[in-house]
């Protein structure tokens, strides 16, 4: 029985927002999820309910119109749906079956058309892209194809510690961990919800990019702490607790508050970047409507980090170790890698 420290208590400075029509969303995300095959019958629903990512997801689009939320959702749930493959691959050997979606997926992404033959993955990555099509402009499209393929890059780097059975050293692992997250292309969403036009100029300044960076290490640190317990017992080598570990001569428990230690440093790069972000929206002469729109989506990306760390602890049932079988896969999850 390896030690849990789900319960770590991180203390984030974050405002958490919920969206008041939460459970209209999660029911349409279940019917979205339910019609693109993602889940089989009435017991997996019923138990994909219990993992609660509405509630999680929201906290960073609460302002925004049901239809756009609900889209932010089932994004969302195809990224776990993603990562949940990620481990059936890895314990049920069966990496080439990964690579053979992460191809498709990448595929879809460059605007290849999907096919009846394609998982159910597949089909829904390409659902939300259609979507997302007449709902922003062809910069912003560009932003987040780029974003997306650096997940499938990021997941191929992660597998080939998991295939090798060996751990990433610190130098190469954050940037690895934040880009294989989905944090990026949602921090898109998000930015699109909210109706921030965030021009390009800004996008790429040094402060932008320090908050979705900073941001994106609080959310997967804070999550590496949490389900801790659970990759110990798989062997599962990207946790920043286990790189640590392995980088010096720590316990279990010094790894994890060296953690919690760099997550406080990340917070306070955070704040100075958004400090800074907004003298340079002052500089760059933006219209006071666009500075607000802009830093209530950086707001946003904070509320969401907040209500992670929440849900980690006590909003779902995902690092309940009863709810995973021999696959890695969370109860409600079918296998959905290409035969």
């Amino acid at each position: 029985m390896f030690e849990q420290h789900r319960q770590e208590v991180i203390t984030l400075p974050f405002q958490i927002r919920r969206h008041q029509s939460e459970s209209v969303i999660q029911r349409s995300a279940e019917r979205w999820a339910t019609h693109h095959g993602l889940l089989a019958g009435a017991s997996a629903l019923a138990r994909f309910r219990r993992h609660q990512i509405t509630g999680l997801m929201t906290a960073g689009c609460d302002r925004a119109g049901i239809e756009d939320a609900a889209l932010v959702v089932e994004f969302a749930t195809l990224a776990f749906f993603l990562d949940d493959q990620q481990n059936n691959a890895a314990r049920t050997r069966r990496a080439s079956a990964y690579d053979d979606l992460n191809t498709r997926l990448r595929a879809v992404i460059s605007g290849s058309d999907v096919d009846a033959e394609d998982s159910p993955l597949v089909r829904a990555l390409s659902d939300i892209l259609e979507h997302l099509e007449p709902r922003a402009r062809p910069d912003w499209h560009t932003r987040f194809r780029h974003d997306l393929a650096l997940v499938l890059n990021g997941h191929e780097e992660e597998n080939a510690f998991r295939r090798n059975a060996s751990i990433p050293d610190i130098g190469s692992f954050s940037m690895m961990r934040r880009e294989a997250s989905f944090c990026y292309p949602i921090f898109d969403m998000l930015e699109l919800c909210r109706g921030a036009p965030v021009s390009s100029a800004v996008h790429n300044s040094s402060p932008y990019q320090v908050i979705r960076e900073a941001i994106a290490d609080i959310m997967c640190w804070t999550n590496d702490v949490h389900s801790l317990h659970m990759e110990l017992a798989a062997d599962e080598p990207i946790n920043f607790v286990t790189v640590l570990q392995h980088a010096g001569t720590l316990t279990t428990a010094q790894a994890v508050q060296e953690v919690c230690e760099r997550i406080d440093n990340r917070v306070k790069d955070f704040i100075a970047a958004r400090h800074e972000l907004s003298g340079l929206l002052t500089k760059f002469s933006t219209p006071n409507r666009v500075q607000n729109l802009v830093l209530d989506c950086v707001s946003g990306f904070e509320s969401w980090a907040g209500r992670m760390e929440e849900w980690d602890r006590t909003g779902t049932n995902r690092f309940d170790p009863s709810t995973i079988s021999a696959s890695g896969l969370p109860s409600y999850v079918e296998d959905l890698l290409p035969r």
